[in-house]
């Protein structure tokens, strides 16, 4: 039960206030529906002259004071966050204390996708856009939260509009340095386009098209021809939600589900998958992500490909000191390979690093560690909405520490790395 006052709620750093308020923007399409039933489309302009334009569908839940905005991960859109949202709407305390938006990127859910997207930046641009067409959305103070791949399109937000936002947080987010794309044994072989990718290659990055197809080709299990219910459920089951499944590895890698269905009937379950077969920007979406480098520091693939080309991810720096007097929580499951148990996308690594780079950029900069073998993997903010929206509640308000984090994960144990903490975070990204 989440006892939480309303006066509580609404205390809280200062850096978490809603802030100023922009003027009314222009009115966009179903602007009012958003207002008034809490969702609609919104029309936005093209990048450039000529680019056509999209519609970016957008959801609200609560009325409060403190604005959040939920950004989805890859192969989502903004409804793997309805059961968050359900939350926010359902308990009194929270309703009132935050007004919550999430978005529809270009090419899910039910936004267009008229134009290919070229990099991160262009998902960022398009909720920029979005949020200035929001009659009275805030131009300061503003929390970001971004799941999976839309970490890393909440730290292109921040980028390009470092004033709006106070607070950032990671659930589970690719990090500063992206996520790497790489070949294993059954993945490997040649792509339509002719090239050879063996076990162990990672994606190159000198040409896009050439990385898009390397992708798509690395991806086609489950992707494309093979974007089945059953290939997207074994797909996840093992790798988004093995542990609140709980695979076991020693018995033909099975998951606890199909003999306790319970988790698989759930409607969040169900409608993460659906999901996924509103998806247009895959395969580019993964490309970018695995591109994606915001940190001074280039990562360099250790040994060159079976071909000879060696893979750098440039980093390109634009973190800059734009996080300086923000707030930043990053939370993962830690990840366990030998009982296949946490998060099985992003290792850990990636966020140590993003501790660091966060912590250079300006940031204040706390890391919560969630135990394995509990119920939470790379999928918890869908499995746990609950849970989810506790600790970024309590994070807002500034009671982040070790008991508020049990305490909002319902009593799951976690490793708590504070801001002065240096000898968890690291300089050296081995998340491989």
């Amino acid at each position: 039960m989440l006892t939480i006052t309303l006066a509580a709620a609404l205390a809280g750093c200062g850096s978490g206030d809603q802030g100023e308020q922009g003027p009314p923007g222009p009115p966009g399409v179903n602007a009012d529906a958003i207002a008034t039933i809490g969702e609609g489309a919104i029309i936005i302009d093209g990048a450039a002259g000529g680019d056509p334009q999209e519609s970016i569908y957008v959801r609200k839940a609560g009325h409060g004071p403190k604005t959040i905005v939920l950004v989805p991960g890859n192969n989502t859109s903004g409804a793997a966050f309805d059961g968050m949202m359900g939350v926010l709407r359902a308990v009194d305390s929270l309703n009132d204390a935050y007004t919550v938006y999430t978005f529809d990127y270009r090419g899910s859910g039910k936004s267009s996708y008229n134009r290919k997207i070229t990099s991160l930046k262009d998902f960022a641009a398009d909720f920029e856009k979005v949020m200035n067409k929001i009659g009275n959305f805030p131009t300061s103070g503003v929390t970001l939260v971004g799941y999976s791949m839309g970490f890393g399109v909440a730290l292109e937000m921040v980028i390009a509009n470092p004033g709006r936002y106070a607070n950032v947080v990671s659930l589970a987010g690719i990090g500063t340095r992206g996520i790497r794309v790489g070949f294993n044994a059954s993945q490997a072989g040649t792509d339509p386009a002719g090239r050879a990718w063996a076990n162990g290659d990672w994606v190159t990055v000198a040409n896009d098209a050439a990385g898009i197809a390397g992708t798509a080709f690395q991806q086609r299990s489950w992707q494309g021809e093979q974007r089945t219910y059953a290939n997207v459920q074994a797909t996840w089951d093992a790798v988004v939600y093995n542990d609140v499944l709980k695979y076991d590895i020693g018995k033909a890698f099975t998951p606890a589900a199909v003999t306790d269905p319970t988790f698989r009937a759930s409607p969040n379950y169900i409608n993460s998958l659906l999901d996924g077969f509103t998806i247009q920007y895959m395969p580019e979406s993964l490309y970018y992500a695995h591109k994606f480098n915001v940190s001074p520091v280039s990562v360099v693939k250790p040994a060159p490909n079976a071909d000879g080309s060696v893979v750098t991810i440039r980093g390109d720096g634009r973190l800059g000191a734009l996080f300086n007097g923000k707030r930043a929580m990053l939370v993962k499951a830690t990840t366990d390979f030998a009982t296949w148990r946490g998060d099985q996308v992003i290792y850990d690594n990636y966020t140590a690093t993003s501790k660091y780079d966060l912590k250079r950029a300006g940031a204040n900069v706390t890391a919560v560690m969630i135990n394995p073998n509990q119920g939470f993997d790379h999928g918890f903010p869908i499995a746990r909405p609950l849970e989810t929206v506790r600790l970024i509640d309590a994070f807002i308000r500034g009671e982040m520490s070790a008991p508020s984090a049990v305490e909002a994960l319902g009593g799951a144990g976690v490793a708590v790395y504070p801001n002065e903490e240096t000898a968890w975070e690291t300089d050296t990204f081995t998340g491989l």
